[in-house]
This record gives C-alpha cells, structure tokens and sequence, in this order.
C-alpha cells in the first residue's frame, strides 16, 4: 500500500534527522557555538560502522567502531573550539568536513569512492518497515526525552550562561571545557545512532548523503526552531521533513525538484534568520 509505506518512510526520516539534530540544537541552538562539523562526524562513524559490518565484524562491533572513531573527532573538534575564536573554529570545522569527505571519495580501495558502499543488509529483525519504523522512532523518542532533561538541568543553564557572558559563567566556576566536551560527544553519540539506521534503511553508504548540503539542512532546523529549545528543535525537525519530502510531489520534473527544495529551504532559512536575529545573535549581557 503506497500511502502505508510513504507514512512508514517519514517515520523513519524524521526519526533519523531527530537523533543528530536534537543534540545539534544544544551545539549551536543553545550555545551559540559555531559548529558546522557534524557531518563530518556522521562521515566518520558511518564509514567506521559499514566498513565493520562488510568485512565481517557484525553490527555490533560497527556500532563500537563506529562509536569510537565518532567520540575521538568530537574530543579533537572540543580541544580545537578551547583554542580557536568563534569565527575560526566555525570555517576550521567546515575545512575538517570537507578534508574528511575529500579522503573519502579518494580511498577508492577502502571507501569505494564515489560509488560507496552498497548492498547493506538490515541488522535481524528489522526486514519489515513497520518494525523499522517502529524502532527508530523509539530509539528517537527516547533519545530525545533525554536530551530534553539535559536541556532543562544544570548543563542546558550553563550552556546559556557561557553562550550569553562566557567571562562572568567562568568566574562563577562553569568549565568552558567540560561543558563544550560533554555536547561535542552528545553530538557525536547523535551521529551515530542516526547513521546505524539510515544506511541500513536504504541499503547503501553514499558520500553524498553525508555532504555540506545536509549540515545547511540541520543549521536551518535549528535556526527555524532554536527558541523552544529541545522541543522546539524538534517540531522543526518534523514538519520541514515533512516539507522536503512532499515537495517531491509537486508537478515538476524530477530533474527540477533538487534545486526547488534549495530554493524553499534557502528562503525559509533567511527568514528565520531574520525573525530571529537576536536569538542568533544575543547582545552580550553586562552587569
């Protein structure tokens, strides 16, 4: 039934982009830090997952592999944003994404380059959509209720408080390094959990799933709903899934639906941007 199966695949869409946005909103949404190197955490631990698992290794060991190789990347991109300004960390982590891809598609021998990594299986028991639907969006339901608390507690508070007056949140004893730590290797736990799913779903690792288009993607999420937090960090997520995957049923050719959704999505972006300027871009607080 095409309508079942059209619903089955934004449940699982909407559940993968949740899992890597929601801790990305904490990133960037709540701390106000210029971050855009999330896909090439998700480069990474794809690559690390799918490389096991073809050769073997099984899809927990992947997901170890895979998991490792995310976390060292989140501590190395952490250890550079203690060093760098805001400005330089945001370009440096786009060089790193784009150097990361670069190896990718020129490894031909490991990666398979530009053609990827094709005929994934499914791990056992998710043959059927309606249990993969079904169990990505518990992994993303639950995943989120966690992220939510963070959001809400005592690390969510001191995220802000570095965000707004980084100089006043250290003297009153907020470690700048734990906390940026801590939401880089969220990030990267995100990362992961999202590309264990998606691969396996349509069956093939490609490098362009994993390019500077998508991170615009998750920067526009958060943009679009950075002043709700989590939740509403979330309902971007869900309803500009949606959007993107019923634009493919407008009267255009399909050559044409590419560029349409830049469009669609660059305008939404812009006027989001220009709504919420000064969520984006706080005045920093003086006492």
């Amino acid at each position: 039934m095409p309508d079942m199966n059209f619903f089955l695949h934004l449940v699982i869409s909407i559940s993968v982009v949740l899992m890597n946005g929601l801790p990305y909103g904490l990133i960037l949404g709540r701390g106000k830090i210029l971050h855009f190197g999330i896909m090439g955490t998700s480069l990474v631990s794809t690559y690390g997952i799918f490389l096991v698992l073809m050769n073997g290794g099984g899809y927990f060991l992947g997901f170890i592999a895979g998991l490792g190789i995310a976390i060292l990347l989140a501590l190395v991109f952490s250890w550079l944003a203690f060093r760098l300004d805001s400005d330089s960390f945001g370009i440096l982590t786009i060089a790193l994404h784009l150097a990361l891809l670069a190896v990718v598609l020129n490894w031909i021998d490991l990666t398979g380059g530009a053609m990827g990594i094709a005929h994934i299986p499914r791990a056992p028991g998710l043959g059927d959509p309606r249990y993969f639907a079904l169990v990505t969006s518990t992994v993303a339901l639950i995943w989120g209720f966690f992220l939510w608390k963070i959001d809400r507690g005592p690390l969510g508070r001191r995220l802000t408080a570095l965000a707004e007056n980084p100089s006043h949140a250290r003297s009153l004893g907020i470690s700048r390094e734990k906390v940026y730590t801590t939401v880089f290797v969220l990030s990267a736990v995100g990362s992961v959990l999202a590309n264990l799913f998606y691969p396996q779903y349509i069956g093939l690792v490609h490098p362009s799933d994993l390019t500077f288009y998508f991170m615009i993607m998750y920067i526009m999420f958060i943009v679009a709903g950075m002043g709700g937090g989590i939740p509403g960090v979330a309902l971007s997520c869900i309803l500009l899934t949606i959007l993107k995957e019923a634009i493919r049923f407008l009267p255009f050719p399909s050559g044409a639906l590419g560029p349409l959704r830049l469009i669609v999505f660059g305008m939404i972006l812009l006027v989001a941007v220009y709504l919420r300027r000064e969520k984006l871009f706080p005045v920093p607080r003086t006492v």
